[in-house]
């Protein structure tokens, strides 16, 4: 519902542009140019109420004005509504990450999480001697591409100094770049990979230094990014950082690996279904569990049924609870 009525206030929008062209005996297409979301109908419209203003009074100046003021209105409140509607989800995604019980699991689920807030690209990396060390990523095309973007970031790993993030990690402030193509100071090896038109970087901050960082980019509505996707970004940035502080403070060795346990039903299971065991025990659902193992939502079922036969779990809770107890015997 929310998608269509934004496509149906752009296209209100393109056509009150136009006509505001034709009272100014402008083209509509220049009119309407560049005009593919809110934002840009915004900017279009102050363009074009600062040409009406050096008109001299007349009638058709005044309609022209209050078509403008009109439209400028009904564009505000589209945006209002686009930025509760996302701020709802951030919500929503920041509740299913803190279900997470170690630093791996949390890492794991970061790019997939970030990406349902409205983003084709995420990833997620590690800051280690102001290195740029990338760690996870989603991409909507699937995981070719994310494994081509990790590749591409190394080993060996780039020093942000010499980079557009060097402000990331030195004045813990997110950025937003606007012309990646051309940008001398973009990752050399990612962006040829990427082909990244717009981005945005966020700093995540854990131990009082900036230990991560949070990329985006191809907002889902656009395909480019804007200030609001700086400031989501950053915010959701924010409280992983708080996160990953709570995780390092936790007693034990909360970084290690289910597959590293040895147990006589887990080696029974498949490499697959242990990761599927694994997001079981997390909470998530099958839906959640094939967008994070890129595999659909009936395969996902079909994997849950196998793993419960064969360690005889009758429901999905007592599976659970059966791999958080190997877990902790394994500590």
């Amino acid at each position: 519902m929310y998608e269509n009525e934004l496509d149906r206030t752009v296209s209100q929008a393109l056509t009150a542009l136009a006509d505001v062209a034709g009272l100014l005996d402008v083209g509509s297409h220049e009119a309407t140019r560049g005009v593919v979301d809110a934002a840009s109908a915004i900017e279009m419209v102050s363009a074009l109420e600062r040409a009406v203003g050096r008109l001299p009074a007349s009638a058709q100046r005044r309609d022209a004005a209050l078509t403008l003021r009109a439209l400028r209105a009904e564009l505000l409140a589209q945006r209002l509504t686009q930025q509760r509607h996302q701020l709802a989800l951030l919500t929503q995604q920041l509740a299913g990450l803190r279900t997470a019980s170690t630093l791996d699991d949390l890492v794991a689920a970061i790019p997939v999480e970030t990406a349902r807030l409205g983003y084709e690209r995420v990833m997620f990396s590690w800051v280690k001697d102001e290195c740029w060390v990338p760690t996870g990523s989603y991409t909507s095309s699937g995981p070719s591409e994310s494994r081509e973007i990790l590749a591409a970031g190394g080993p060996p790993y780039y020093p942000v100094r010499y980079l557009n993030e060097v402000d990331v990690v030195r004045k813990r402030a997110s950025i937003l770049v606007l012309d990646a193509r051309l940008n001398p100071r973009v990752h050399p090896t990612i962006s040829p990979v990427s082909r990244s038109v717009t981005y945005v970087a966020a700093p995540v901050v854990a131990r009082d230094r900036v230990a991560a960082m949070l990329h985006v980019d191809r907002n889902t509505e656009t395909g480019l990014n804007d200030d609001y996707d700086r400031e989501l970004v950053e915010l959701f940035a924010q409280s992983l950082g708080v996160m990953i502080d709570r995780l390092l403070d936790a007693p034990g060795d909360r970084g290690s690996r289910p597959s590293d346990v040895d147990a006589d039903w887990l080696a029974a299971l498949t490499a697959r279904e242990r990761e599927v065991l694994e997001l079981v025990a997390l909470g998530l659902t099958n839906a959640q569990i094939g967008a994070r193992l890129y595999i659909s939502e009936h395969t996902t079922k079909t994997h849950v049924k196998s793993v419960m036969r064969k360690i005889g779990a009758a429901n999905r809770a007592q599976a659970g609870a059966m791999y958080h107890q190997l877990r902790q015997a394994s500590a």
